[in-house]
């Protein structure tokens, strides 16, 4: 069986040049590559132009070949000597080929390209005008939480350890901005846990912060861990109560002490804790 496949094969074969071969297996030149971009000699795209003195460019494979037989310019004719020395690499020809490159992909390939191109102007749009950074890590912390624990009791403290990162600082400590921002992804997670969040979603409210103070007692420096620990203390019949502390994992000195007054609209905490008690509570 092999041998008569073999013998299949080289009858097919045998009799064909590498040429013949190559024009089998290569797709032949797309119709809409300009002319000026394929060889005269080969009449294929340039893959390595070279420029002549005489201002024609052709393959430089297929010039060398020329030459090695006549001595003169293929398309000005003779008298038009020529050398292998003279032979200059046309970069422009080069540049105008990436763009013929990209036409024979195919829509397929050319569509991908396009794709990838509106991806990252996307991005570059959303970096510039949003706080993309604020968004996904806020996804991300919710996420989280999600899988965490619950904690049962609304009062309870819930504590995220942290660490002061380059990104945070403003003269070797962490700014003075980057605290509140802490406290917004602690209270996110607090609530994810707690319930709060599911609550006011079901019942079709929302929630905003209407206050915030905060007090500096220590400056958390650069690679500094810490502990942020938040809780609701209490509760009107219009907003929650919070308190976040950032306690160094160090010395267990509480460095800041922020208190929050999270405002509830289109609900109220009292219906809020009404609907967290249909379930068991500890």
């Amino acid at each position: 069986m092999y041998e008569q496949e073999a013998k299949k094969h080289t009858e097919e074969h045998a009799g064909k040049s590498l040429d013949d071969m190559e024009k089998k297996l290569m797709d032949p030149v797309p119709q809409f590559v300009p002319q000026h971009l394929l060889c005269p000699l080969t009449k294929k795209v340039f893959v390595d132009p070279v420029r002549t003195v005489y201002g024609t460019v052709y393959e430089r494979k297929a010039i060398e070949e020329h030459l090695k037989q006549h001595k003169h310019d293929p398309l000005a004719g003779p008298g038009h000597e020529l050398e292998m020395s003279v032979l200059m690499s046309d970069w422009n020809m080069k540049k105008m080929n990436l763009f013929a490159d990209v036409g024979s992909l195919g829509f397929g390939a050319a569509f991908e390209m396009w794709w990838v191109v509106w991806l990252l102007a996307a991005l570059v749009v959303l970096f510039c005008t949003l706080d993309v950074w604020y968004f996904l890590r806020a996804g991300a912390v919710i996420l989280r939480a999600w899988f965490q624990p619950p904690v049962w009791d609304i009062t309870g403290e819930q504590v995220i350890t942290g660490r002061v990162t380059p990104h945070d600082i403003d003269m070797c400590h962490m700014n003075n901005a980057r605290y509140l921002r802490e406290c917004d992804f602690a209270r996110f997670s607090l609530y994810m846990r707690n319930g709060v969040f599911k609550a006011v979603w079901a019942l079709g409210g929302n929630m905003v912060v209407a206050a915030t103070t905060i007090r500096y007692r220590r400056a958390l420096c650069i690679g500094e861990a810490y502990d942020l620990c938040s809780r609701i203390v209490t509760w009107d019949d219009k907003a929650f109560f919070l308190e976040q502390r950032f306690v160094s994992t160090k010395d267990r000195l509480v460095c800041a002490v922020m208190y929050c007054k999270q405002s509830v609209i289109r609900c109220s905490p009292d219906k809020i804790l009404q609907h967290l008690c249909k379930r068991k509570v500890r």
